[in-house]
């Protein structure tokens, strides 16, 4: 007669169950420190990577805002002398522009003096230093600098009202568009984070492949298979969420906090540390939230909820989702969508899944 106690090809000691445990534990430790000094190895390239998306808002917000500028001082800049293409620099050439004022007789003062010291044709300003063997001519030379740059100097007029002068910049070199450091310390924190998290994110598929091979130690004979499917889908699930934070959620979070600057007419000026720590930890949240099917099937498994309590309560499990991306988000409209839609499609993918693969009768069943 076939033996129907399930454990006895898997029946261990609380022994061996803390041994498996320590097992686990060290494993895991030691994939997490080499994932950490891979991290260190290319701290510089992580931070400056997980800067683009802000780059990339902050470059769209000063474009926008140099745009409507140029807009508001048309008319002034064409009664200045400025032509009405001006407009079109910021878009076609991605450039912003910088307002500078000028005195008239100084920028004459300084491109006559320009043309005294560069030119070898006329109006020569002689360096005496060099004429030292025409003595009998030292006199005559230098009173006729003097007389020369004395014109120059006589030149300016600061009673002349200044002239508007526009100077353009890529944006990509602007400073407004980089991030900044207030400490001395600052940078050198984020980048030991940065290292951190990324070794943890790398060393991730190996954690993930001891914790479930720890809990298969307690499954049943025929539920341990379910292992080796739950390890690659784990780490494709928290990988994919962790992609979709970085790609698409950050260009939505950034464009609905930069509108408030925009609005307010306050120009951002970010911390490293506060964009770092928001960019390191939103896709791990995310990644870490995207595991959903994998946690409803392992609740499912051991009796605690079932297939049709999921299918029924589809409604409430909705709108805790949104309760959720509510949370997890900083509360806009549109990266609370882009992590509640994707988690209630991970909610009916999880429902799947326990309908796939029903549940055998066991331990937790009358």
């Amino acid at each position: 007669m076939k033996d129907d106690n399930l454990f006895t090809e898997t029946s261990m000691s609380l022994g061996e169950h803390l041994e498996e445990l320590r097992k686990c534990f060290f494993n895991s430790l030691y994939w997490i420190v080499a994932g950490t000094v891979v991290g260190f190895c290319v701290g510089n390239s992580i931070v400056d990577y997980i800067q683009v998306p802000v780059k990339r808002s902050l470059s769209k917000y000063h474009l926008q805002q140099s745009n409507n500028w140029l807009e508001s001082e048309t008319q002034k800049l064409e009664s200045e002398g400025y032509s009405q293409e001006i407009i079109s620099v910021v878009d076609k050439y991605q450039m912003i522009p910088t307002e500078m004022y000028i005195f008239p007789g100084e920028f004459e003062r300084f491109r006559q003096r320009q043309t005294l010291q560069h030119s070898g044709t006329s109006n020569p300003v002689y360096d005496l230093n060099e004429v030292d063997n025409l003595t009998p001519q030292k006199n005559k030379l230098k009173r006729k600098q003097e007389e020369i740059l004395g014109t120059v100097y006589d030149s300016v007029h600061l009673d002349e009202q200044p002239i508007r002068m526009l100077f353009f910049t890529k944006i990509t070199n602007d400073p407004k568009t980089r991030t900044k450091s207030l400490g001395v310390y600052e940078a050198f924190s984020m980048y030991l984070k940065a290292s951190l998290v990324f070794g943890l994110v790398i060393s991730s598929p190996f954690v993930a492949g001891h914790l479930w091979s720890f809990i298969a130690a307690g499954l049943y004979p025929h539920e341990k298979k379910y292992v080796y499917y739950f390890i690659p889908v784990s780490v494709i699930l928290f990988i994919g969420g962790a992609l979709f934070a970085f790609f698409f959620v950050f260009q939505f979070v950034l464009d609905f906090l930069f509108s408030f600057n925009a609005k307010m007419n306050i120009d951002p000026d970010p911390r490293i540390s506060e964009w770092v720590g928001f960019a390191l930890m939103l896709p791990i949240g995310f990644g870490v939230s995207f595991q959903l099917p994998l946690v409803m099937f392992v609740l499912e498994r051991v009796g605690i909820f079932t297939f049709r309590q999921y299918l029924s309560s589809w409604r409430i499990s909705i709108l805790a989702i949104f309760v959720l991306a509510l949370f997890l988000t900083p509360g806009d409209p549109g990266s609370m969508l882009l992590m509640a839609i994707p988690l209630t499609v991970l909610y009916f993918g999880g429902v799947f899944f326990c309908w796939l693969i029903p549940r055998k009768k066991g331990l937790f069943d009358n």
